[in-house]
């Protein structure tokens, strides 16, 4: 089990993502610090294998606790989630050597594909004695598939943001949603749901079953593929 603190200065968006981890197997959260000086004793104390780290905090900057991790060899891995969109913070938690960088509001689909990355890492990288270029590249090259922008090859009339957004709710339970679920879960109309819905059908990302009402008129139910 992959032992995770997460540190976020708002507690509403803390249990958010206590809740979001939680959805995911072989990850439990030990702790939540709202600040730097909680953050600092609990990863000293708890020494959990993942942090999820905000970047402005009442007391400090996670940044510039990245410096203070390295300084005090602290090595437990990264995932920065922050609104902060500047490169620059980007660029300076590059080269602190965070795992990933999620900007806020974050999906469940990245949270979780980000996670599944790292779950990945410590299996097929970390715990293996000794490596071979081969377990390297395998490595690399479902890291980079996970990363692939969803926007890329998109057809006209479908956004990577509403197809993110579609996603997310499906990833909310293993049950099946007909497009008129989906437009009432997100606000959006029937019309734009069942066509973000019969691409991902086409892209094989979900299962589509027919079931028929009271008028006996089929009406398609969309349910996201637990594997591909």
């Amino acid at each position: 089990m992959i032992k995770v603190l997460i540190a976020e200065d708002d507690p509403r968006i803390a249990l958010l993502h206590q809740n979001m981890v939680e959805k995911i197997a072989n990850f439990e959260v030990i702790a939540i610090a709202n600040t730097i000086s909680e953050l600092k004793e609990y990863i000293e104390l708890m020494r959990p294998d993942l942090l999820l780290l905000d970047v402005y905090f009442p007391d400090g900057n996670g940044i510039e606790f990245l410096s203070w991790m390295r300084s005090n060899a602290v090595h437990t891995d990264v995932i920065l989630i922050t609104a902060a969109k500047e490169m620059a913070s980007l660029e300076k938690s590059l080269r602190y050597g965070v795992f990933d960088y999620l900007i806020k509001p974050i999906m469940f689909y990245r949270f979780q594909s980000s996670l599944q990355k790292f779950h990945d890492y410590k299996e097929k990288v970390i715990s293996q004695e000794e490596l071979s270029q081969s377990k390297v590249d395998a490595f690399f090259n479902k890291t980079m598939q996970t990363n692939k922008p969803l926007h890329v090859g998109l057809p006209k009339g479908v956004d990577s943001i509403t197809l993110e957004k579609i996603l997310s709710a499906l990833h909310q339970s293993q049950t099946f949603f007909s497009a008129s679920e989906i437009a009432e879960i997100l606000g959006i109309n029937r019309t734009t749901s069942r066509r973000y819905l019969e691409y991902l059908a086409g892209e094989h990302k979900v299962e589509v079953d027919s079931l028929y009402g009271s008028v006996g008129r089929p009406e398609r139910k969309y349910k996201l593929k637990t594997t591909e």
